[in-house]
């Protein structure tokens, strides 16, 4: 098997744990290309390369902003592939939890704190077809937020996280919840007007966690062909201080101020440009455009849900053609909360 593994290390001694695991690797047959990043930038290269190069497997080593960039770079070529009128297979995924938040493979079940273990898991786990979803062109595996959630992430620097882990994800929500002030925008689908009015956050997920471990949207499917819209409305500072043990623990989706649906795209307006996050990297606009493509991607994880069928990527329009738009239950895959 040839394997790409695209390392953005936070410390020595990931790396010297990854070149164990590569070493291994290479001892059992495998054709093993590690590859650093430096800058911004390096990883969504290296990933595009890889597909161009023919690897069979990419293992995204980092935060969930670096394999957001290797996502980005695998799709990138497939696109350029697509426009070339020719077959774009693209290489299977694996991750290697490394951030401060690892929330998408934390929600798989990957485990962190052995990077050397999760990377011989991501040759021998069982292959899993996911949707991808996308907002305004760029790609996202997990979720994507607007309001509270994104400000907090966003302004989550690079040096808080590194110095205090997911703690950073609390300082900078602190600072948030001291000034709380909603938002205003549409959300629309099909033609439909879903909610339009203030919110204090929303999320749209094609998976479960965001912000260090919370599950906002925690009834996704990241194999439906769906999207699941969370909205929580504008509040009060006390009724967030009472809602946002629920958001952690996904028991949130009921609440008399959440409006929670599934939907296959959506278009979020509003009147002044807005940040929102899509697997932790910032966009700003007014309009942003979302919509999901079925079974694009296979990721490696320790265990799929049974149902996960045969792991080949189908085509989109047979995918949105067999989707369900009632209640999704969730994926086996899932590392359930608590």
């Amino acid at each position: 098997m040839h394997i790409s593994v695209i390392i953005n290390p936070p410390s020595p001694e990931a790396v010297e744990s990854l070149r164990a695991g590569v070493e291994r690797l290479r001892e059992e047959g495998h054709t093993v290309h590690p590859r650093v990043t430096f800058e911004a930038g390096d990883a969504h290269r290296f990933a595009w390369k890889s597909a161009e190069y023919g690897a069979d497997l990419v293992v995204a080593c980092g935060g969930d902003g670096t394999i957001n960039e290797v996502v980005n770079g695998l799709f990138d070529w497939c696109d350029e592939r697509d426009d070339e009128g020719k077959p774009a297979g693209l290489p299977r995924l694996g991750m290697v939890p490394l951030g401060t938040g690892n929330d998408l493979a934390g929600g798989m079940g990957i485990r962190g704190g052995d990077p050397e273990g999760a990377l011989l898991d991501a040759i021998r786990g069982e292959a899993y077809p996911v949707d991808v979803g996308r907002v305004n062109g760029r790609y996202f595996l997990n979720v994507s937020t607007g309001g509270l959630g994104a400000e907090a992430t966003d302004e989550a620097s690079g040096d808080l996280k590194r110095v205090l882990g997911p703690v950073a994800y609390l300082i900078t929500g602190v600072r948030k919840f001291v000034h709380l002030q909603a938002s205003r925008a549409r959300f629309s689908s099909g033609g439909e007007v879903l909610y339009d009015g203030a919110f204090l956050l929303f999320a749209v997920g094609n998976a479960w966690r965001t912000g260090g471990g919370n599950w906002v949207t925690a009834e996704a499917d990241p194999a439906d062909c769906l999207l699941d819209l969370c909205i929580v409305q504008e509040l009060t500072h006390m009724e967030l201080v009472r809602i946002a043990p629920q958001i952690r623990a996904g028991s949130h989706v009921h609440h008399p101020k959440v409006t929670y649906l599934k939907v296959r795209e959506l278009t979020v307006k509003s009147e002044h440009e807005m940040t929102v996050n899509a697997d932790g990297e910032p966009l700003s606009a007014r309009r942003f455009d979302y919509d999901i493509g079925p079974h694009r991607l296979i990721l490696m994880v320790p265990h799929a849900p049974e149902d996960a069928g045969e792991a080949e990527v189908v085509d989109e329009a047979e995918g949105a053609e067999g989707a369900d738009t009632g209640e999704a239950g969730v994926g086996a895959a899932r590392s359930t909360p608590g």
